[in-house]
C-alpha cells in the first residue's frame, strides 16, 4: 500500500514527555529496581569486534550483522522484515535512564477479517481497547510491562506517586530475547511472537459463545510480511491466525467452508503517545458522554478518590479537524446515505465554534481501514442481521480520541426494507417507498454511530421532543391519513437534534472566563456544572433530558421518557396510533409484501415485523405502570427531584397495554392467514420466522402467545410490581399491585370471554397469564410482597376453575384449557419446584 502524502487529520502524536514518564515511573519503581539488580547480577564481559556494546555486559551480534539482507521500514521504530522466513525484528531504542523503558507506546489490536456470524461478534473491522505498554530490557530480554492506570497520584509528590504504584499490580503481557545490539545501545527483538498470538482473545471468544473448544493453532499461522507498514506515528502489521475448534456449533458451521478451522486476519498496530498538547475534559454524568476513570489516591480528603475523563477528539487549536473516511467497500446508494448522514455534526461542530473542523470523505484508495491514523465508517457483512457500532480507540491516560471507527452491519438496510415492504408492500406508496425509506433510516444510523465515535454516549429521551438526538434509538414516525392509509413522508427525521448540538458544545466548545478552566477541571478530577447548565439554558431549542442506557434498556426500567425505537412524547397516545398502523397493515397484507418470482413461504419473513410492529411502544408505553420520572442531576444543580407517574396517567397506561390482550388484536385476519404458506426448505431455520407448534406451517397461537407475553411479561416484571408497592403504600391514590393483577386477570378470564371473541385466541392468554404468575411466584429476586401476591393470585384461580366451573363452559376444549389450568396451577402449589409448561 504506496506512503500516504497528505497531513494527519487528527491531533499529532508526539514522543511522551517529562510529565507522561514522572505519571508512569518513579524512583524507587520495583520493577526499575527489578531491572537494575538483574543488570548488575549479569557477568561482564568486554565485546569483540563483532558485537554490540551489550548494556548487560553478555556478547550479542551486531545490529547490523543481524539486520544483514532484511528489508528495513523506517517510522515510529525501525522495523526490520524477513520476508522469506516470514518474521519481523523491531529495533527498540537504548533506554535513557537505568529506570527507564527502552521505549513506551499504545499497543492496538483488532480483526481485518470476521467470522460473520452476528451472534459471535467477531467481526470485520472490530477493534479491541488500546493499551499502554512500555518495553522494559531485564538482562538479556525484552519484556512487554501494561502500567497499571487504573489507581494514580497524579496530584501527589514522587513519594505519593511510588507509594501508589508498589501498591497495585502491574502486567507483563509477553517477553522475547535481545537478538542483537549497536554500539548506540539499540537492541533488536524479534516481534513474530507478539503478532502471532490471540491477542483479540478469538478463541475465548469462540468457546464462551458456546460454538465448541477452541484454541490457537500455531503452526497454520503467520505473519503477513506484505502487510508491514511504517508511518512516523504508528506501525501496523498484520497476522493470519488460524485456531483449531473441537465440536464447532452451530453458528460456526453456517459460516466457515471447515467448520473445525477458523482462519482470521488479525490487526496490530503500535502508536505514539499523544503529546502534552491535549486538554482533558473531566466528565459532567450528565453531558452524554463517556470516558474513562480511575482511582486518584492522591485526592484531598474533600474530594472524591473516583476521577472520571470524557473521551473526545483532539479539537483545540486552529486548523484542527476531524474527518472520517467511508469505507470504499460500501456500494452506491448506500455509500452515498453514509457520506450525507455521517456529515450532520457539521453543523454542531460549526455551532460550537467550529466552523469547517468536521468533514467526511471517501477513504483514500489504496489506505487501509484500520490504519489508526484514519477515522473510518466501514461496512461489514454477516451472515444475519445484527448490530452496527460506533468504537473510539482513547488514549488510557487522558481519554483523548485517537481513532474513530464505526462498523455498520451491511445487512440493516435491507431488515429496514422488510419492515417497509410489510406494511407498504414492495412498490409503497404515495408517501414514500421502501428503498428510500431504508435509505433514510441509514442517514440517521451514520450520524447515530459517528456520534459514538465523538465521544457520545446513547440519550434515549431524545424522541421526546421527535429529532430530539440522533442518539436515540428511532422507530418509523407511521400515522394513518385521512383515507385511512399509511403515511410514511416523516419516518424519520433530518439532521441533528438539540440535544446532540447541546453535547457536541460542552464536549468540544473551548471553556469561558466565567467558567472554570479545563486545566483546573482536570486537577480536581470534577466537573464544572455550570458549562452544562448554560448552554441548556442558553439555547434556543427545547432539550430534552439526558437519559441513557441504564435508564432505558432493562426490563424494569422505570422512566417512560427512556425507551428504544419509540416515538413521541406521549407513550401511550404513540401505542394507539401504533397499533392502528399495524392493524392497517394486517388487514392489507397481501402478496406483493414479496418481490415477484419469490418462494410465497417469504411472506412469513415479512409478516413477523408487521404482526409485531406495536412492540416497543408497548415496552414504552408500560414504563408509565408504576412510572418514576427523574432526571440525573449534581449537587445543587436545581433539577427536581423524582416523582411518580400521576394515577391517571398509569391507569390510562394500563388501559391501553391491555388492549393489545383483546383477541381482535392478537388474532389474524383470515386474508393473511391464507398466504402464510409451509416454510420453503430453503428457508427452514431463519430467524426472521415466528416459530410455532405445527410444523413447517404457520402457527397463528403461538404468533398470538408471544404478542400476549410480551403484554404480561412488561407487567409483571418483578421490579415494576415491586414499585407498584411501594408507590401505593406511600400514596393510596395510585395503583397498587394488587389493582394490576385484578385489572389483569378480568381482562384475561372476564372481559374477553364473549361470544364474539375467538376462543382459542383467548385461551392462549389465559395460559401465558397462568404461566407467568407462576414463574413470579417462584423468582427469588422478587420481593416478599410481590411473590405473596402473585401466590394469592394463584389460588384464587384454582378456586375459580374449581368443578363443577371447570367442566361447566362450552365445547370441550374450553373444558380442558381450564382443567388443566387448575391442574398445573394445583400443582405449583402443592410441588412448587416442579417444572409447569413452558
Amino acid at each position: 500500500m504506496p506512503t500516504p502524502t497528505f497531513p494527519l487529520t487528527r491531533s499529532p502524536l508526539l514522543r511522551s514527555s517529562a510529565r507522561d514518564r514522572e505519571l508512569a515511573t518513579a524512583p524507587g519503581n520495583l520493577l526499575c529496581i527489578l531491572a537494575l539488580v538483574t543488570a548488575c547480577a549479569a557477568p561482564v564481559t568486554a565485546p569483540d569486534s563483532k558485537a554490540g556494546p551489550g548494556s548487560d555486559g553478555s556478547d550479542l551480534p551486531a545490529l547490523s550483522e543481524a539486520t544483514a539482507g532484511l528489508r528495513r521500514l523506517d517510522g515510529l521504530f525501525t522495523v526490520w522484515v524477513d520476508d522469506d522466513s516470514g518474521t519481523v525484528k523491531l529495533q527498540l531504542p537504548g533506554r535513557q535512564g537505568e529506570s527507564d523503558p527502552l521505549a513506551r507506546c499504545l499497543a492496538l489490536e483488532g480483526l481485518r477479517t470476521g467470522l460473520g456470524s452476528n451472534p459471535v461478534g467477531l467481526d470485520r473491522g472490530q477493534w479491541g481497547r488500546a493499551v499502554l505498554i512500555e518495553f522494559r530490557r531485564h538482562g538479556s530480554r525484552v519484556f512487554v510491562h501494561q502500567p497499571n492506570l487504573a489507581f494514580r497520584a497524579p496530584g501527589g509528590g514522587p513519594e505519593e506517586r511510588q507509594a501508589t504504584e508498589e501498591s497495585f499490580a502491574t502486567s507483563v503481557l509477553w517477553a522475547t530475547d535481545v537478538l542483537a545490539e549497536s554500539a548506540q545501545g539499540d537492541c533488536l527483538i524479534d516481534l513474530t511472537g507478539w503478532l502471532v498470538r490471540d491477542a483479540h482473545a478469538v478463541a475465548q471468544q469462540l468457546t464462551g459463545a458456546g460454538q465448541g473448544s477452541w484454541s490457537l493453532d500455531t503452526a497454520r499461522s503467520a505473519v503477513d510480511t506484505r502487510a508491514c507498514l511504517a508511518f512516523p506515528d504508528n506501525l501496523e502489521f498484520e497476522a493470519l491466525l488460524t485456531f483449531a475448534g473441537q465440536q464447532p456449533g452451530s453458528l460456526v458451521r453456517q459460516v466457515t467452508p471447515s467448520s473445525e478451522s477458523v482462519s482470521l486476519v488479525q490487526h496490530q498496530s503500535l502508536v505514539r503517545l499523544p503529546d502534552d498538547g491535549y486538554a482533558a475534559r473531566a466528565l459532567d454524568p450528565r453531558a452524554g458522554a463517556f470516558g474513562t476513570s480511575y482511582a486518584d489516591m492522591s485526592s484531598p480528603l474533600d474530594q472524591p478518590v473516583t476521577r472520571r475523563l470524557a473521551a473526545r477528539h483532539r479539537l483545540q487549536a486552529p486548523g484542527d479537524s476531524i474527518v472520517y473516511h467511508v469505507d470504499r467497500g460500501v456500494p452506491e446508494p448506500m455509500r452515498s446515505a453514509l457520506l450525507d448522514g455521517a456529515s450532520w455534526w457539521s453543523a454542531a461542530f460549526a455551532a460550537a465554534g467550529h466552523p469547517g473542523a468536521f468533514r467526511v470523505e471517501l477513504l483514500p484508495e489504496g489506505e487501509h481501514p484500520l490504519d489508526v491514523r484514519f477515522n473510518v465508517i466501514e461496512w461489514v457483512h454477516r451472515s444475519t442481521r445484527g448490530w452496527s457500532y460506533g468504537n473510539a480507540i482513547t488514549d488510557p491516560r487522558t481519554a483523548e480520541i485517537i481513532k474513530g471507527h464505526v462498523s455498520l452491519g451491511s445487512l440493516r438496510v435491507r431488515q429496514d426494507m422488510l419492515l417497509f415492504e410489510g406494511l407498504l408492500g414492495t412498490g409503497g406508496n404515495a408517501s414514500g417507498d421502501p428503498a428510500n425509506l431504508a435509505l433514510d433510516r441509514i442517514r440517521q444510523l451514520a450520524a447515530h454511530e459517528v456520534g459514538h465515535t465523538l465521544g457520545l454516549s446513547h440519550n434515549f429521551a431524545g424522541s421526546q421532543l421527535g429529532n430530539g438526538s440522533v442518539m436515540d434509538y428511532p422507530a418509523p414516525y407511521l400515522t394513518l391519513d385521512d383515507a385511512g392509509a399509511i403515511d410514511a413522508s416523516r419516518a424519520y427525521g433530518v439532521g441533528i437534534g438539540s440535544w446532540d448540538r447541546i453535547a457536541i458544545a460542552w464536549l468540544y466548545g473551548a471553556a469561558t472566563n466565567d467558567l472554570a478552566a479545563d486545566d483546573g477541571e482536570l486537577i480536581a478530577g470534577v466537573a464544572t456544572p455550570g458549562r452544562l447548565d448554560r448552554l441548556i439554558a442558553e439555547s434556543t431549542e427545547a432539550v430534552p433530558p439526558f437519559l441513557p442506557d441504564g435508564d432505558a434498556r432493562s426490563a424494569g426500567a422505570s422512566e417512560p421518557r427512556a425507551s428504544l425505537w419509540d416515538t413521541g412524547a406521549d407513550p401511550v397516545a404513540a401505542l394507539r396510533r401504533t397499533l392502528a398502523v399495524r392493524a392497517v397493515g394486517l388487514a392489507a397484507f397481501d402478496i406483493d409484501r414479496i418481490a415477484s418470482g419469490q418462494p410465497l413461504s417469504d411472506l412469513a419473513r415479512v409478516f413477523a415485523p408487521v404482526y409485531l410492529h406495536h412492540r416497543y411502544q408497548l415496552e414504552a408505553a408500560v414504563k408509565v405502570v408504576g412510572g418514576v420520572i427523574y432526571e440525573h442531576s449534581l449537587t445543587g444543580d436545581g433539577r427536581p427531584a423524582p416523582r411518580s407517574v400521576g394515577a391517571r396517567r398509569q391507569h390510562e397506561a394500563l388501559d391501553a397495554v391491555l388492549s393489545v390482550l383483546e383477541p381482535a388484536v392478537l388474532d389474524i385476519p383470515e386474508r393473511a392467514l391464507n398466504l402464510l404458506v409451509p416454510r420453503h426448505p430453503a428457508a427452514r431455520g431463519d430467524r426472521e420466522l415466528l416459530l410455532g407448534r405445527t410444523g413447517t406451517g404457520f402457527d397463528p397461537l403461538e404468533a398470538a402467545a408471544v404478542a400476549a407475553d410480551h403484554v404480561v411479561r412488561a407487567l409483571l416484571q418483578p421490579q415494576r410490581c415491586a414499585r407498584l408497592v411501594e408507590q401505593h403504600r406511600r400514596d393510596s391514590g395510585l395503583p397498587s399491585l394488587d389493582q394490576v393483577l385484578d385489572v389483569l386477570v378480568r381482562k384475561a378470564f372476564e372481559s374477553s370471554v364473549t361470544p364474539e371473541s375467538p376462543a382459542p385466541v383467548t385461551r392462549v392468554v389465559q395460559r401465558v397469564l397462568a404461566d407467568s404468575l407462576v414463574e413470579l411466584a417462584r423468582n427469588t429476586s422478587a420481593s416478599h410482597e410481590v411473590r405473596a401476591a402473585a401466590e394469592v393470585w394463584i389460588e384464587r384461580l384454582v378456586a375459580r376453575f374449581a368443578p363443577p366451573l371447570a367442566w361447566s363452559t362450552s365445547g370441550s376444549g374450553a373444558a380442558a384449557h381450564r382443567a388443566l389450568l387448575r391442574a398445573d396451577l394445583r400443582r405449583h402449589l402443592e410441588r412448587p419446584g416442579e417444572l409447569l409448561s413452558p
